[in-house]
């Protein structure tokens, strides 16, 4: 994976979200990305470079929502594709992983059963789904992995 190959790209239905819900799912996201991404050694390595490697987003509309793809950079603004594999290849697999074990909601939007709390390396994975949910229809995909959610369902797809 090279340059926007490395991305992580999230793609929604609609141009417009609402302030707080997408304010939580970046909170969310960048720390269960740097979480999992301070799991494998190269991540580690990297993220505690200094000055610490930053992730950016780039805006762009796409058809009737909007693209944001996701990236680490450097102090030079040189995207990290090694950061950026080893911390999205992993946030995917377990992003599936523990949407396996999510459970489907009623139509009232509680859990079927009750949410097993999974490790703590993991809730804030949780969390990122729970927020990534709300936003509609929308799709998360980094390296030849893609969940999409659509009517309230979320689904793994590998590529």
């Amino acid at each position: 994976m090279t340059g926007s190959d490395s991305r992580l790209v999230l793609q929604t239905g609609s141009p417009r979200l609402y302030v707080s819900a997408f304010s939580s799912l970046l909170r969310t996201f960048q720390a269960a990305v740097r979480d999992v991404g301070s799991t494998t050694e190269t991540g580690k390595r990297l993220l505690a470079a200094q000055p610490p490697p930053v992730l950016e987003v780039r805006v762009e509309p796409a058809g009737a929502g909007m693209t944001l793809s996701f990236s680490f950079t450097g102090p030079d603004l040189a995207v990290l594709d090694e950061l950026n594999a080893a911390a999205f290849g992993g946030f995917m697999s377990e992003l599936a992983a523990a949407l396996k074990i999510t459970p489907q909601r009623t139509l009232w939007g509680t859990p079927v059963r009750p949410l097993v709390r999974s490790a703590p390396e993991n809730e804030r994975l949780r969390l990122f789904l729970d927020d990534f949910v709300r936003l509609g229809d929308v799709t998360v995909s980094a390296g030849g992995r893609k969940i999409t959610v659509s009517g309230g369902r979320a689904e793994a797809v590998e590529d």
